[in-house]
């Protein structure tokens, strides 16, 4: 494996490949040792077991660039559709590894630690554009407290959509992306 900047990130890297290609079951701390060429002690130096490094796995790929997405500078707030776009978009051009997502769904839906952990992970991920929903519903004549009530639930709504993309394209090549994403965006944003 060609090295990275560090033995964390080498990694990381390996337990990625694993988890993408066989699933998160497939990431053992042997299989991981083998892969990134790291020993047990070094890999038990940066993380405290497998789940840890499978959230390190979620955080890396999916948490930060999404972040990063949504963080972004823009003109002006982020509405619910605006929010679904960006975040189909990453993911369908490969910048959110899709692979990776349905992978850490399959591995946390029957391992209920890491389920937690990857959902603490994921809350704090889709409360970065509460905020911006808000400033956008208050642009649009909510008031203050029905800003505060719909923001949360207009996000979980908008990721909520841009997941069910990311199943459907998986299940359905032939699905029309440019018409989903048009009229799902066009539905979020019609939510004032």
């Amino acid at each position: 494996m060609p090295r990275t900047t560090s033995k964390r990130d080498d990694i990381i890297a390996a337990a990625a490949a694993l988890i993408r290609g066989k699933g998160v079951h497939a990431a053992s701390i042997k299989a991981i040792i083998d892969a990134s060429g790291a020993s047990a002690g070094t890999i038990y130096h940066h993380f405290k077991n497998k789940n840890d490094i499978v959230l390190a796995v979620a955080q890396h790929a999916i948490a930060e660039p999404i972040t990063t997405i949504l963080t972004r500078p823009r003109s002006g707030p982020l509405s619910p559709g605006l929010l679904f776009r960006e975040v189909s978009e990453a993911v369908l051009g490969g910048h959110i590894d899709s692979a990776l997502i349905v992978q850490l769904w399959a591995g946390s839906s029957t391992d209920p630690e890491l389920n937690a952990m990857l959902h603490g992970l994921m809350v704090a991920v889709r409360n970065v554009p509460v905020e911006f929903i808000a400033a956008w519903l208050l642009e649009n004549g909510a008031t203050e407290a029905e800003a505060s009530a719909r923001a949360l639930p207009l996000a979980q709504v908008a990721v909520g959509q841009a997941m069910g993309l990311l199943a459907q394209r998986t299940l359905d090549p032939s699905l029309e992306r440019d018409a989903y994403l048009h009229e799902a965006a066009r539905m979020l944003d019609q939510m004032r």
